[in-house]
Formats: C-alpha cells, sequence, structure tokens
C-alpha cells in the first residue's frame, strides 16, 4: 500500500479511537471503553486510580453514582505513526457535573491526553495514557439551568443505559 495512504488510514482509525472513547466514558459503558485499551494498558489520571487499565476503569465504576453527566470533547489531535505503533497529543475541554447532596458541581477541565497506541492484530487500542491538566475550573454550585424553553422539554443525557443515544440510534453500532 501507498505509505501516504497507509498513514491517512491509520490515522483515521486512530482518530476514531480517541472519539470511542469519549463517547464510551460518557455515556458510562465500561465494556466498550475497556475494549479501547491493550490489555496490559496503563492509564495514569493523577489522583484518580490509574496505573492498569482495569484499576482506572475500576475507578470510574466506582464514580458513577456521584456523576451526573461528563462531555468531553476533543480539539487538536497530532498523531505520529510509526509500523504499528503510534503517539498522540489529544487536547480535550471535559466537563463533569458530580452530584454532592442537594447540589451539583461543575469541574470543567481543559488538558491534554498523551497517548501511545498500538496495532495488533490489525486493530488500533490505547498502550499507555497520561492525562496533563493544563487548566481547570469549579462551580460550586452548578449554574445549569433546565428550565428555559430551549432546554425545558429536551431529553436528558446520563451515563449510562438510559441515555436517550441508546434507543435512538440502530446503525452507530452502539452498545
Amino acid at each position: 500500500m501507498d505509505p501516504l495512504l497507509r498513514e491517512v488510514l491509520d490515522e483515521h482509525q486512530l482518530r476514531r479511537l480517541v472519539h470511542a472513547y469519549c463517547r464510551a466514558v460518557d455515556r458510562g459503558d465500561l465494556d466498550a471503553l475497556r475494549d479501547l485499551y491493550h490489555h496490559d494498558a496503563t492509564d495514569a489520571h493523577g489522583a484518580f486510580p490509574g496505573g492498569l487499565v482495569d484499576d482506572f476503569i475500576g475507578g470510574l465504576a466506582a464514580a458513577r453514582p456521584h456523576l451526573r453527566s461528563m462531555q468531553h470533547h476533543v480539539t487538536t489531535v497530532n498523531f505520529a505513526v510509526n509500523g504499528d505503533t503510534a503517539e498522540g497529543e489529544i487536547y480535550t475541554v471535559a466537563t463533569h457535573t458530580l452530584i454532592a447532596g442537594a447540589r451539583d458541581v461543575d469541574v470543567t477541565v481543559g488538558g491534554r491526553y498523551l497517548d501511545k497506541y498500538g496495532k495488533r492484530d490489525g486493530t488500533w487500542r490505547i498502550s499507555e495514557r497520561v492525562i496533563v491538566t493544563d487548566w481547570a475550573r469549579v462551580d460550586d454550585p452548578s449554574p445549569v439551568e433546565f428550565g428555559h424553553p430551549i432546554t425545558r422539554d429536551t431529553p436528558r443525557g446520563s451515563p449510562g443505559p438510559n441515555d436517550p443515544s441508546h434507543q435512538f440510534f440502530s446503525l452507530l453500532g452502539l452498545r
């Protein structure tokens, strides 16, 4: 295959991997999330449980009852591919609405994923991820308000199987 075409295809698959991560973590689909990592991968999320990817996913499972919503937005991506290994610097803005007793708290983080990927058996997966925080904002209590006519009657997203996307889509192959 032409080397430039191979690079374009690899980068496309890596972008799909990064976007699949965002959807899986935001929707709380931990099985889909686990499938995006190699079995021996590591993930360092600061003070959040990290190390082996299974520790990170276990920490997410424990945090789910305290999460009202999450959205991970990918902005700039830079990939370097060398055969069956690759690296990526992925810029993100992630919003987290946490349930804190009688109120919600919003934590918005601007940062980057420093990723290493491996292609095994023809499939790219994350081998190593380190989270870098460039800035963060905490709104306590949350200023989110759903009473405005633009949002009042819209379905509410959730990090779990009750999210409207699970009933809506039939072609995206989502769990």
